[in-house]
């Protein structure tokens, strides 16, 4: 069978302007008119858009022989360098190998203490009556509890820093991977100096960080001494940098987008937002919550996971076709690069009843699932998130905290359109206000 083309009617040059207007929409109803896989027809990248489970899990299944990492991984490396986010094959498996035992449950519940007593010291300073405009405040919050826990390195500069420049970083990486024509990175723009200038500045900031701990001169226990126990602080400082950007972009921004969305939801449904207040106004205490079985915190566990199917952060995976494949019966050539686009799978109706209404319930019978790629928040394959434990944790405690000391409402309509670079961020500033509860 042939590959069927989205939009044949009109020219890839007049798709892209709509591509670019709105991917998500694009996206969609390329895949509702001409099924999956569909060439969505763009004049850069030569995309296929996949939208079913079984088809994902044939990527998965052949990641090693017929895919790659996308061309717009060479995008992201100009800004996080070839840390374990856009590495491959063995150098990617070494450092995976070297870094996973630091996300295992048993270290991850070393640094709940300080997950908590962050989102704690954050909620206590704010006031009955305050408006909260979640995607500034939750991206400087996730970045705090990030240095606080993970990395334990306090720092108002890098902080701030490092949050303007994650921003920046998306919106230069996406705009490069959508551009059918890109200039090389030395020629002189107005946003190549820019960039040129972030990455300087963060080089700075690490390099500071680095150095603080080898006058230190005794171990802390956090994944910075994980890798300057790996890599050589002095010859290996590059490694060291492109694993540290990996974790504060990856780690702090898909928690904050989380965290976004989850509380404007529920600021849009007070129902839900009260079954989860009368589940977690008696857990006053990181000893209160049970993090590893969920025995008192079984209806914020389905709200955090329909939240992530509902809003995933990471919307979609990209991979390059290495070798000619056989996907739902349509020969997909090499060179192609096929989308698994999470965001259309979490809405997809032939998987999920009634997909665009907000019901934490469907999570209370997983055996109602389908297929076990049709959910896929932390993504899929052997390149698995490595920080899911660590973000649900996260999720699950900053919930809890906000719900059991504010009601929260909304301050915009429900409805928000999307800016989907790496995550899906808004397009807009997402607001709420946080009424003190007695």
């Amino acid at each position: 069978m042939n590959l069927s083309k989205a939009f044949p009617q009109n020219s890839s040059l007049k798709n892209l302007k709509v591509f670019q207007k709105d991917p998500l929409s694009y996206m969609n109803k390329a895949v509702t008119e001409s099924g999956s896989p569909v060439d969505l027809h763009l004049p850069m990248g030569d995309f296929v858009l996949l939208n079913d489970p079984e088809q994902f899990a044939q990527v998965f299944s052949k990641e090693r022989t017929h895919y790659a990492k996308s061309r717009g991984y060479k995008e992201i490396a100009l800004v996080l360098g070839n840390g374990l986010l856009t590495s491959e094959g063995d150098e990617w498996h070494e450092q995976r190998k070297a870094l996973q035992p630091s996300f295992h449950k048993n270290e991850l519940r070393k640094l709940l203490p300080a997950l908590w007593e962050t989102g704690f010291t954050y909620t206590q300073n704010l006031v009955n009556g305050q408006s909260l405009r979640l995607d500034t405040e939750m991206s400087r919050l996730t970045m705090t509890i990030l240095l606080n826990s993970l990395i334990k390195y306090q720092d108002d500069e890098m902080v701030s820093k490092m949050s303007e420049h994650i921003t920046f970083g998306q919106d230069f990486i996406v705009n490069r991977i959508r551009s059918p024509f890109k200039w090389p990175v030395w020629v002189p723009t107005k946003t190549h100096r820019s960039y040129h200038r972030m990455m300087t500045d963060a080089n700075q900031l690490i390099q500071k960080c680095v150095e603080d701990r080898k006058l230190l001169n005794k171990p802390v226990g956090d994944l910075l001494d994980v890798l300057m126990d790996h890599y050589h602080p002095d010859k290996e400082f590059v490694e060291i940098r492109n694993q540290l950007l990996t974790f504060l972009v990856a780690g702090h921004e898909t928690s904050a987008i989380a965290m976004t969305w989850t509380l404007h939801v529920l600021a849009h449904h007070p129902a839900i937002q009260e079954k989860l207040y009368q589940e977690v106004k008696g857990l006053k205490s990181l000893e209160d919550l049970d993090l590893m079985n969920y025995s008192n915190l079984t209806y914020t566990q389905k709200v955090i996971k329909e939240s992530l199917r509902f809003y995933p952060p990471i919307w979609n995976i990209v991979r390059l076709v290495k070798e000619s494949d056989n996907i739902g019966g349509v020969n997909i050539p090499a060179g192609k690069q096929v989308m698994l686009n999470i965001y259309l799978m979490h809405h997809n109706p032939a998987y999920w009843p009634n997909p665009d209404t907000f019901d934490p319930e469907r999570f209370t019978d997983y055996s109602q699932l389908k297929h076990k790629l049709q959910y896929l928040p932390f993504g899929g394959g052997g390149r698995f998130c490595i920080g899911n434990n660590f973000a649900l944790y996260e999720l699950m405690i900053l919930t809890v905290q906000f719900v059991r000391k504010f009601k929260i409402l909304p301050k915009r309509t429900e409805k928000v359109d999307f800016n989907p670079l790496l995550t899906l961020r808004p397009k807009d500033a997402v607001e709420v206000q946080l009424i003190e509860r007695n």
